[in-house]
């Protein structure tokens, strides 16, 4: 795994930061999360069955293709990017072996007090929350920031803020492997992610353990 060099990036991480920043001041500081990232394939179709459900039914537009994401754990909240933090958060992630994780999202539903449209899993990915928790563990190991782990529903967000409208009907999975993950400043209110990491799952890496065992890490 290894890390990237940090760039700016049109893109966001939850439905606050939506719409664009229009030169207030920001309400309160940003965040810093780890996340996955559809297919560009898998992107497209959500993006295009979100616009056809909604129709102008909804208060927003359906969230941009390229800015689907998974969001997977939140680190902490900054007011300006923590550049300080990253050589030592690459140091830490970079000691873990993990398998690419198969993501199908069969099922939608409205999250955020009803206000924000996204797909869900019926099932329970093992694989997805053993590799929360690993992340979660790594950092607390090198006691470097993280949110508390709560109880962990992924999702994708298809459209923010979308109003009164039904859940969408899924008659096809929306599946992906994700072969990498990411790290992500998002800059509160002005549209824009700032990537500070991407590290590529390793498919050589042993199976993931069955809770609560953990995963391996190289010493």
């Amino acid at each position: 795994m290894s890390l990237r060099h940090a760039y700016s990036q049109s893109s966001l991480p939850f439905g606050e930061d939506w719409p664009a920043f229009q030169g207030r001041a920001r309400p309160h500081p940003s965040k810093l999360f780890f996340c996955l990232k559809p297919t560009p394939f898998a992107s497209r179709r959500m993006n295009r069955d979100a616009a056809r459900h909604a129709g102008n039914r909804a208060r927003r537009a359906a969230y941009p293709a390229e800015l689907l994401h998974m969001t997977l754990l939140c680190m902490e909240q900054f007011d300006e990017p923590p550049r300080h933090l990253i050589p030592s958060i690459d140091a830490a992630i970079r000691r873990i072996r993990a398998r690419p994780i198969r993501i199908d999202l069969d099922g939608s539903d409205l999250f955020g007090g009803k206000r924000h449209l996204v797909l869900t899993s019926s099932a329970v990915n093992r694989e997805l929350r053993g590799f929360v928790r690993t992340l979660r563990n790594t950092l607390t190991r090198h006691n470097l920031p993280r949110f508390p782990l709560t109880s962990l529903e992924p999702h994708v967000t298809v459209i923010y803020d979308c109003g009164k409208i039904d859940p969408l009907p899924v008659e096809k999975p929306y599946g992906w492997v994700a072969e990498e993950f990411l790290l992500i400043y998002s800059h509160y209110g002005e549209s824009r992610h700032e990537e500070f990491g991407r590290w590529r799952f390793d498919p050589d890496a042993p199976p993931y353990p069955s809770a609560p065992e953990q995963l391996r890490f190289l010493i």
